[in-house]
């Protein structure tokens, strides 16, 4: 009973990602993932419960099914990081699925009986082609699942350049879901048995269907299509006057062009060094002036639509006169508004979080979190100093 209730769990899980409104790419990746998973599930089920012997025609499609989780855990963290570059590139990744079902061909001929004893007592090649299998197998999952830290890094780092607030879109969760799959491979490994195996795939179907349903497009707020906008060629970010101002999803197909530091990133850049002191000396006017860091859901691109540039000139700008991500900068601001406020006397019936508020910040944690950064010290410390 308890391992139905694990495949009803998936299956209900995969009825919401089918029904989810407005599907991105990434959901798209996802319920297909889920749907593959579900399947991968109701086997194990077959063979930790012993019943595949009543069912021995449906035997050998399932040998594959390892090879399509690192795939599908990849191209989900590229796509819902917005980093994907090349459209149809993806077929590649499944390619071992593919083969590994060519290999499996003389099984998946064979009639249900001798599926059954090629399963029990094996049969000519059987055992080589299981080692392969499973040595290709692990091999896939390490790769794919060290690759998708990578992106989660790469994407934590690219998000500073664009969001003044990324509470809600570093990916927190997703980053947990790679580990749930590396402690699967650890189970593989080291300590496979039916049971275990069973159990932590059904915690990991449940952890990606429920917090898959709930995922947002990062960049949805901005965006009307489906696909982001094409990075422009970085001999294109020169300061035009007069030159609208890109979208926020357009700034983040620029910014994730290349994960490169910062210098190799606006190395063809034709901003010069006096043009950037007036960029700058304008963005600070502007905020002294506006007090746009109060904006909890500021962006790059909202700023630079303000100074009438483009946002990857911005980031250049920001990066080089105040050696600070725009994260930093913004918040960096916010704190020092914070200290001015919470010093006059028509304040002191506040809270500090309520004046946290009022300057931007969107939660406690990222207000401890930048205060303490910038200050060295919490709040109430300060306060007390």
């Amino acid at each position: 009973m308890l391992y139905l209730t694990g495949i009803s769990v998936s299956v209900y899980l995969l009825i919401l990602l089918i029904a989810k409104p407005k599907k991105t790419t990434a959901d798209k990746i996802l319920t297909a993932w889920q749907f593959l998973a579900t399947i991968h599930l109701v086997y194990l089920y077959l063979f930790v419960t012993k019943q595949y012997k009543e069912v021995p025609g449906v035997l050998g499609w399932e040998l594959p099914l390892p090879f399509i989780h690192g795939p599908f855990l990849y191209l989900y963290t590229l796509y819902v990081t917005n980093q994907q570059k090349h459209k149809y590139r993806w077929i590649w990744h499944f390619l071992p699925f593919l083969v590994g079902y060519l290999m499996w061909i003389p099984v998946l001929l064979q009639s249900p009986e001798q599926k059954l004893y090629t399963y029990e007592h094996g049969a000519p090649g059987y055992k080589v082609i299981i080692t392969v299998l499973t040595i290709a197998t692990i091999a896939s999952g390490i790769s794919y699942v060290s690759a998708s830290l990578v992106l989660l890094r790469r994407h934590r780092r690219n998000i500073a350049g664009q969001f003044s607030n990324t509470g809600k879109i570093t990916l927190n969760w997703l980053r947990y879901l790679i580990g749930g799959i590396g402690v699967i491979w650890f189970f593989v490994i080291f300590y496979l048995t039916e049971q275990t195996l069973y159990i932590s795939v059904s915690l990991f179907i449940f952890f990606l269907g429920f917090f898959g349903v709930r995922q947002e497009g990062i960049f949805n707020r901005s965006s009307s299509g489906g696909q982001p906008p094409q990075p422009l060629p970085d001999e294109d970010l020169v300061l035009l006057k007069g030159m609208p101002a890109a979208p926020a999803t357009q700034a983040a197909a620029v910014l994730m062009k290349n994960a490169a530091p910062e210098k190799v990133k606006y190395e063809k850049s034709t901003l010069t060094d006096d043009d950037a002191t007036e960029i700058h000396g304008r963005l600070v006017k502007l905020m002294q002036d506006t007090l746009l860091f109060k904006n909890a859901e500021l962006t790059l691109g909202d700023v630079a639509g303000q100074l009438d540039i483009h946002s990857g000139i911005l980031s250049q700008v920001i990066n080089s006169k105040t050696e600070k991500s725009f994260y930093d900068y913004i918040n960096h601001l916010r704190v020092e508004e914070f200290k001015r406020i919470v010093a006059l006397p028509n304040n002191q019936n506040y809270t500090l979080l309520s004046l946290a508020f009022e300057c931007g910040f969107n939660s406690k944690s990222s207000f401890n979190r930048n205060f303490k950064k910038f200050t060295g010290q919490a709040p109430s410390d300060y306060l007390k100093s």
